[in-house]
């Protein structure tokens, strides 16, 4: 990348605890800046003079933890009264800070007199640094995407919302950024849901705010670049999606393999998405996402400065090569308009030795500046990398079932108005006994089995993205286990002791013994075969 010199006015505020730190242009020796449709990322160095006043800036810096707020405004200098200057400001949050220190004792053995100190400090988006430190767990239910997200969203981060699939209800919604082997973060789970679902995640550098949408976000004029300050600029083209995409429904019911056109396809080159969907517009839905996400990436244009710009252009900023005649009108990019993705800058001071330009207007910088542009036709949204959220999660809960008595071990399945689904109802402790809904379905029992989970029975629920299954049953049944001297085995079906069948096989005297027991109230049934004899026994209790 070509490098330049030029004047740069930087002012930087440092808030600490609500005290703010002014910082003078000339003092800022060194500024990176990553700039994406998402967010930022950056870097400042600045000297702090302590030969004629007090370094405020140290003892909070130091012993105070508190959030490091950043304001930082980048503009060219001129000294021409008429130049119309567009400057970047950004608002972030500090990552990492540190310094070094100059005294006297370095040059005068005898003095130990503090000269001056240099900070180094980190600084990002609010989100980047805030979300990428949340990991909750966390359960939802009956609620929307919009609620989930803005449940967990700090007050430095001001997010607008402009996507119907944030809209929808679910049943369950669960975080699982707390669980073993999650490397996600909340940010991560962001990113993730919006890549998944074919959204757009946005940081509109004029007004500071986020945006969870629909579609990019275009708005304004384009601003036609200064050949004057371009460098150099070239073209180039991404890779074509070649994959023949097929969605695949696994549910034997209704087995379907929906193909999703490409007129790109090299066959046999295929991208399979197999699921189970018992629901047909469940299938169709998925159909309908691929369909969307399936978009060609179209030419990316670079560019590169040899003068920082009059006039920035952050990311977002719609851009063309037309607004003079030299720019050629032969050129491709002539025709065309752009919308900014990537901005980075990279300044040091020209001047090695710290103590120069301090306390001025501006300074001058050794620099590199470069862009990357999108066509403004371009349906793909650029997204930050990021980790796969790991699901399911497991908690504890408790069934449900709201028939018979209190102490009725009583089961019973509750039925879907719109999809006519069954399921369970089971409550989760941990969350205030909030119920979660579960399929109902033999979990690990084959066809021939029909032991629906009863009442208040402890199971372990595994929690997905927006579902919850029974994974495993977690205690035995009221008198249910047996003494270990018995090396019994025993089923007990019913309501409770006084409304039930029991078939057990014992070891009696080191032989086995089989009864069935039937009991109602006062009434009890025995059949009973032992060595050498059976019992069938039939009694009522009297009334005492």
């Amino acid at each position: 990348m070509s490098s330049f010199s030029g004047d740069l006015t930087i002012t930087l505020v440092v808030t600490i605890a609500g005290q703010a730190h002014t910082i003078p242009a000339g003092n800022v020796k060194f500024l990176d800046l990553s700039l994406t449709p998402y967010g930022f990322n950056g870097k400042i160095s600045f000297v702090v003079s302590c030969e004629e006043s007090t370094d405020a800036l140290f003892t909070p810096i130091t012993t105070q933890n508190d959030l490091i707020e950043v304001s930082l405004q980048v503009e060219a200098y001129s000294n021409d009264a008429s130049a119309v200057i567009s400057p970047l400001a950004l608002n972030g949050l500090v990552t990492a800070r540190g310094f070094s220190e100059q005294t006297l004792s370095n040059v005068l053995k005898t003095q130990a007199f503090m000269l001056h100190r240099h900070y180094h400090l980190e600084f990002a988006d609010p989100a980047q640094v805030l979300w990428k430190q949340h990991y909750p767990c966390d359960l939802l239910t009956d609620t929307t995407l919009k609620a989930l997200i803005t449940a967990h969203k700090s007050a430095k981060i001001d997010l607008l919302y402009d996507w119907t699939v944030l809209d929808k209800t679910y049943p369950v919604l669960a975080l699982s950024l707390g669980a073993p082997g999650n490397p996600a973060s909340f940010y991560d789970y962001l990113i993730w849901l919006v890549d998944s679902n074919n959204g757009v995640f946005s940081y509109d550098f004029a007004t500071q705010k986020y945006s969870l949408s629909a579609e990019k976000i275009q708005s304004g004029s384009a601003q036609s670049l200064n050949p004057l300050e371009v460098s150099a600029f070239g073209v180039s083209f991404p890779e074509i999606r070649r994959h023949q995409p097929n969605v695949l429904n696994a549910y034997s019911e209704s087995p379907l393999n929906t193909a999703i056109t490409n007129t790109q396809v090299a066959s046999p080159i295929r991208r399979d998405y197999i699921a189970r969907y018992p629901i047909a517009a469940d299938m169709q839905a998925r159909v309908t996402l691929e369909t969307a996400r399936l978009k060609q990436h179209l030419h990316e244009v670079w560019v590169e400065y040899h003068h920082f710009p009059m006039q920035v252009t952050p990311p977002g900023q719609l851009v063309d090569f037309k607004g003079s005649s030299a720019w050629n009108a032969s050129l491709f990019v002539h025709a065309n308009t752009y919308q900014v993705r990537e901005w980075h800058l990279l300044a040091r001071s020209a001047e090695q030795e710290l103590t120069l330009d301090l306390n001025n207007a501006y300074s001058r910088y050794d620099m590199e500046h470069s862009l990357k542009l999108d066509s403004s036709l371009e349906l793909n949204a650029a997204l930050p990398p990021y980790a796969l959220p790991v699901y399911p999660f497991f908690v504890e809960g408790k069934i449900v079932s709201e028939q018979g008595e209190d102490a009725d071990l009583s089961y019973q399945f509750y039925t879907d108005e719109d999809t006519s689904i069954n399921y369970y109802q089971i409550s989760i402790p941990l969350w205030a006994d909030k119920k979660v809904r579960a399929a109902y379905q033999s979990n690990m029992d084959t066809g021939q089995f029909y032991f629906p989970p009863y009442k208040n029975a402890r199971v372990l629920v595994g929690l997905g993205f927006d579902n919850a299954i029974i994974t495993e049953f977690l205690d035995w049944g009221s008198g249910t286990a047996l003494p270990m001297d018995s090396q019994g085995n025993q089923l007990v079906m019913g309501k409770s002791t006084t409304s039930q069948n029991i078939i057990k096989h014992s070891y009696v005297d080191s032989k086995p013994e089989l009864q069935i027991q039937r009991t109602d109230d006062k009434d009890t049934e025995l059949l009973q075969f032992s060595t050498g004899y059976i019992i069938l026994q039939t009694q009522q209790e009297e009334e005492s």
